[in-house]
């Protein structure tokens, strides 16, 4: 079983990282289009990946 984790090619962590990248973008972007700030939901989305996207989903918007 420990097997997978050793032998992990380097191309396939490059995307998991691009996509969680990508997915803490998306958590900026939503968090913005509701009224709150972009950079701030940016940095929760970089680090949080997709519990901040959900986060942010959820948020009531300010408008």
């Amino acid at each position: 079983m420990s097997e997978i984790f050793i032998n992990l090619d380097a191309n396939f962590i490059f995307v998991l990282m691009l996509l969680h990248c990508f997915i803490g973008l998306c958590a900026g972007i939503v968090a913005d289009i509701k009224g709150y700030s972009f950079l701030l939901w940016l940095l929760i989305g970089l680090t949080g990946g997709t519990f901040a996207l959900i986060a942010s989903l959820r948020l009531q918007s300010k408008c």
